[in-house]
């Protein structure tokens, strides 16, 4: 860069003393300038001497800049090494290890029931309550029988198979939400006609019959409609009778285990396209329901396949405990063990109470009057409650009404004393559990004290 006026501002200006030229016994640094300043005329060893003197005072101003660069190098690869060690190093037992925040749009452990309707009847007599995700990271598939009865919300009993049957489409889901504490997510339900086209669309399936099929045509004739034998393909009409079909004096748990044979076999051959899936679920017709988007279903479902084909599904029936009705099996939920069971395969899609999630009160009849229960239900779902009938205590006799709450928190020891006045009965009835409870939120063992006003 030279000056405005021509001239090259870091040379030297002209002095009238003069420098002798450099001989060949002068030392010259390449690539280093060396500064001319005036001196006066001197001997060759004087020359050399300053020379010298610079050249020595160059390299200790290098080895300067080196040393402080050197310096800034080795402190910034200290930083790192440190800061590396702070982030990398495994918590200490003291500290809590983070916890990743739950997407608010996604649950941990979203639930679907599937059911098929029979043809005829309206019946479903195939129910699944099918699950994916949880800390396990396994599906589950959790049959149910048709004829465990269990309360609906619109009042009364009914055997779960029949509520399909009410105008509500998610009395099933609710009636099973308040049996069992866990939350039913949705509910889709195919009759056997869209169940066969749902066989068909995914080119029918290979199946181990374990019996003849037997079906009665309108002629008043049976005829044996499969037969049975290993390895057997069955499209989809068959797959329909087959996973419906209970033979005459067989338990419902033959027919819950074809049901889950078959739906395992057909969601293991949907293509892994979910566009493709949609349209599958689509085709099914009017006749199919479900209370979610299309989009969503063929999501759980595909997600179900996964777990299916790398055989991560725990299968499983849910505990009932059967009722002597004098004619067909009929159950009802045996609730510690559901409860158990619950706890183990669904924590993360279990009920919690709140502003969102009615309360659980689980009534057993300590005194043995019929309709006891009964009168205390409608009580208490007048006054907001979710009803759990609990059948009989272990023993008669209680004389006073028991109203067992978890703990001593506010909002528990509220639930005990709107409880008691629902059920018109001192809140000295209302006791802190000593023991964890996990059957209901509440229980309540009727006593005598316990004297409903007849309608």
């Amino acid at each position: 860069m030279t000056d405005s006026s021509g001239s090259n501002p870091f040379e030297p200006k002209s002095t009238d003393s003069q420098v002798s030229p450099a001989t060949s016994g002068d030392t010259i640094v390449p690539g280093v300038a060396t500064p001319q300043v005036p001196i006066a005329p001197a001997s060759r060893v004087d020359r050399r001497r300053a020379v010298e003197e610079f050249e020595r005072s160059s390299q200790q101003t290098s080895r300067q800049r080196l040393f402080m660069v050197s310096a800034g190098i080795l402190f910034l690869l200290v930083a790192v090494a440190i800061a590396w060690f702070i982030v990398s190093r495994p918590p200490s037992p003291d500290t809590p290890a983070p916890k990743p925040s739950p997407s608010s749009t996604e649950e941990l452990q979203p639930t679907l029931l599937f059911q098929i309707r029979d043809d005829t009847t309206g019946i479903a007599v195939d129910n699944g309550l099918l699950s994916v995700g949880g800390p396990r990271g396994r599906a589950n598939m959790i049959t149910i029988p048709p004829t465990t009865v269990m309360d609906v919300a619109t009042g009364g009993a009914l055997p779960f198979g029949q509520i399909t049957q009410l105008p509500d489409p998610n009395g099933s889901a609710s009636a099973l939400s308040d049996a069992t504490g866990v939350v039913v997510d949705a509910t889709a339900v195919l009759d056997q006609l869209s169940f066969s086209a749902l066989v068909d669309a995914v080119g029918g399936v290979v199946v181990d019959v374990d019996t003849d099929v037997i079906v009665d045509k309108p002629d008043g004739t049976a005829v044996i409609e499969i037969t049975a034998g290993k390895g057997q393909l069955l499209q989809g009409p068959d797959a329909a009778i087959y996973a419906t079909y209970l033979a005459v004096g067989e338990p419902e748990a033959a027919r819950m285990a074809r049901f889950s044979q078959m739906l395992r076999l057909v969601l293991a051959k949907l293509p892994d396209d979910k566009t493709k899936v949609e349209a599958i679920l689509t085709g099914l017709g009017a006749s199919a329901r479900a209370t979610l988007p299309t989009s969503d279903l063929a999501a759980f479902l595909l997600r179900f396949r996964t777990d299916v084909i790398n055989q991560d599904v725990t299968y499983e029936s849910l505990p009932v405990t059967e009722i002597d009705t004098g004619g067909p099996a009929a159950y009802r939920v045996d609730n510690k063990a559901t409860a158990a069971m619950m706890s183990d395969l669904l924590p993360d899609a279990l009920r919690t109470p709140g502003p969102n999630s009615k309360v659980r009160v689980l009534v057993q009849n300590g005194v043995g009057s019929p309709g006891l229960n009964a009168a205390a239900r409608q009580l208490l779902i007048d006054a907001g409650f979710t009803y759990v009938n609990g059948g009989n205590a272990a023993k008669f006799g209680q004389v006073a009404t028991a109203i067992v709450v978890p703990n001593s928190k506010p909002e528990s020891l509220t639930w005990g004393t709107d409880i008691a006045k629902s059920l018109s009965v001192p809140s000295t009835a209302v006791q802190v559990a000593t023991s964890g409870q996990s059957i209901a939120d509440v229980i309540v063992v009727l006593g005598s004290d316990f004297a409903p006003v007849a309608h």
